[in-house]
């Protein structure tokens, strides 16, 4: 009368907003399935004793229903045995966890790999998927053209209106002195915190006819607008301040954004050329969330996310056939 309801009550709440878990309902409900096969065996047998005691059925049965959920052998046949303390175990444990994981990858995959699908998450696999080894696919063609870019000296008005205009992390910041070259990146946590804290000079702190094509006032040392302390903007982790949070006046719009002291000016970056292959490891060694493409001249030709490494996102660059070679210009704000 245990393990019906219980199993039952586990499979229509797990999902919701409730802290229950999976793992110890999955324990318990697999031992009341063991102990009942267990039960029913000896009084098939008219307790002879020709079979295992019930709370042996009910160890195996806890952890064929645990491995065949999560997919775990090596780590749930350690866990059971500290549980259990005896070692005779070791070979029934581990031919049930096998058992249980080659029956549950013929019908569908763990349900912790489902879950992350269901919620879109871009999770990268540890091997390289199987359409990149079978095809040559470069980070030109996988790469999304549409980015936008800063310079290292920007006007307030031109941030705040690129960060409520898109809801991206991280923006690269190029010299459009040299034709968009890849001077660093900045994240949207700091410059939103940059902004909350009206860290610009005034407007006469660069000439007005300044357009990115003359970079005589970004050469030197000095700094066009206050400086904000590396432990004041993390201070506010991880409740960094939102663009909503940022109040813009009109007068502001003008003043100058200096973002050469808060640039990150080594970041990861990849040749439009190079494999798609070395692209993968680099984002999952590294664990990157972008990494920017650039061309033989550094210069910034596209951005790729973790969502752009995904075997459908592959398939798809695929299909389209787009070519590494052609050249992208991105946008500047």
């Amino acid at each position: 009368f245990f393990f019906v309801p219980y199993i039952s009550m586990a499979s229509v709440v797990y999902g919701i907003a409730v802290p229950s878990g999976l793992f110890v309902p999955s324990l318990l409900s697999g031992a009341a399935f063991g102990r009942l096969f267990g039960h029913l065996l000896h009084k098939l047998d008219h307790t002879s004793g020709t079979f295992a005691d019930s709370g042996t059925y009910a160890l195996m049965g806890a952890a064929a229903v645990l491995g065949g959920m999560a997919r775990m052998t090596i780590s749930l046949t350690v866990i059971l045995l500290e549980a259990t303390g005896d070692m005779q175990y070791v070979l029934p444990l581990m031919l049930t966890l096998m058992a249980a994981r080659f029956t549950g990858n013929v019908f569908n995959e763990g349900l912790y790999d489902i879950h992350i699908k269901l919620k879109n998450i871009p999770f990268l696999e540890a091997e390289v998927p199987t359409i990149a080894e079978h095809h040559e696919i470069v980070a030109g063609q996988v790469m999304s053209t549409e980015v936008k870019c800063l310079r290292p000296v920007e006007r307030a008005g031109v941030v705040y209106d690129l960060l409520r205009s898109c809801p991206h992390g991280n923006f690269p910041i190029v010299d459009t002195a040299s034709g968009g070259t890849l001077y660093g990146t900045a994240s949207r946590s700091i410059l939103c915190t940059l902004l909350q804290r009206r860290a610009f000079g005034p407007t006469d702190a660069l000439p007005n006819e300044y357009d990115g094509d003359s970079d005589s006032a970004l050469t030197g040392p000095k700094r066009l607008s206050p400086l904000v302390q590396w432990d004041t903007i993390e201070r506010a982790y991880p409740r960094y301040p939102t663009i909503e949070d940022v109040d813009m006046r009109m007068g502001d719009r003008n003043c100058w954004l200096d973002l050469r002291p808060y640039a990150n000016t080594a970041p990861y970056t990849v040749n439009e050329t190079a494999s798609i292959q070395r692209t993968y490891r680099l984002f999952r060694t590294l664990g990157l969330r972008f990494l920017c493409v650039v061309n033989h001249n550094n210069q910034v030709v596209g951005i790729i996310t973790r969502k752009d490494l995904l075997p459908e996102s592959l398939s798809d660059s695929l299909m389209r056939g787009r070519s590494a070679h052609t050249t992208s210009h991105a946008s500047f704000s």
